[in-house]
């Protein structure tokens, strides 16, 4: 690529960076993980229970087995910045563990990140995790960087379709090594309703050294082989919607955000339970809650 094509892409790149204020603002901000995180504007703290769930909160309360893939062919229209990611979810005893691999960018600059994550029950009613994260970057013409930084987050349950989570991203303040860049430091907070065919989030969401917005999002499932999704946040001049279509042991999954003036963002996923097909999100946790209080 000559040096005037390089330029054109890094200003292209910057340009998208900055008409996203609440989005994309310095790098390895957590835009989307899972076409379900497009489709409800990322208000997944207190909702959520697929294998991408703990980068918005590490606490889990169902037992999962399941990998799923999801792949962004274009943000808002510009076909050569991409993002794909593979997460897998499984469980030993009462430990809940997972890990991923996503990408993000084009040619002349990547971001990549590599987590595991752990949660378990203190009570029936509480559940704690942490993320642990390999965070890589790549500049063409500069070279490579990488960092390790730690999440954490809480869920508690009020009673069985109310809970309460909260979750911080980087609180271990780590930063680039070479170019001493601090990564981004976000906390969440929201409270969740959850029954077999309705979710809805309603959560509190800070970047320290921006201002803080609120996002909101529901998930419907009018048979147990559909379920549809939307979602906004405040701040963000976008409208998120998705859906999920259920086959045996398959899910299929599409997510878009619709930017008032920058186009749309299309994401695909791919979902494969390894067990317990049938059920639910909001009925493995009730299952268990249930197993956890000896019933």
């Amino acid at each position: 690529m000559s040096n005037a094509g390089r330029a054109s892409w890094v200003t292209l790149f910057v340009a998208i960076v900055l008409c996203l204020p609440t989005e994309s603002r310095a790098g390895f901000e957590r835009r989307f993980a899972g076409a379900r995180s497009l489709g409800t504007g990322g208000a997944l703290c207190s909702v959520g229970e697929d294998p991408w769930s703990f980068y918005f909160n590490p606490a889990r309360a169902a037992q999962i087995r399941e990998l799923n893939i999801f792949y962004v062919p274009s943000v808002l229209g510009v076909e050569e910045v991409k993002a794909t990611g593979l997460a897998y979810r499984d469980y030993l005893g009462n430990v809940d563990i997972g890990a991923s691999a996503q990408t993000f960018g084009f040619d002349l600059y990547r971001e990549s990140v590599f987590s595991l994550n752990v949660s378990m029950p203190v009570y029936e009613f509480l559940f704690v995790g942490m993320n642990l994260n390999g965070n890589h970057l790549y500049i063409d013409g500069y070279g490579t960087d990488f960092s390790v930084s730690v999440d954490a987050g809480a869920r508690m349950f009020l009673s069985d379709h109310f809970s309460f989570a909260f979750g911080a991203t980087n609180v271990n303040s780590a930063s680039m090594t070479l170019s001493n860049d601090r990564l981004p430091q976000t906390f969440s907070a929201g409270i969740a309703f959850q029954s077999g065919q309705l979710n809805v989030g309603i959560e509190y969401f800070k970047e320290l050294g921006f201002p803080s917005s609120a996002r909101i999002a529901a998930e419907y499932s009018p048979t147990k082989f559909l379920i549809l999704r939307c979602g906004s946040a405040s701040g963000m001049n976008t409208f998120n919607a998705g859906v999920s279509l259920k086959f045996l042991s398959f899910e299929f999954e599409y997510g878009a955000a619709f930017h008032q003036v920058l186009g749309t963002t299309h994401s695909f996923g791919l979902s494969i339970r390894l067990q317990d097909v049938f059920g639910s999100e909001f009925e493995k946790i009730l299952d268990r809650r249930k197993i956890l209080r000896g019933e």
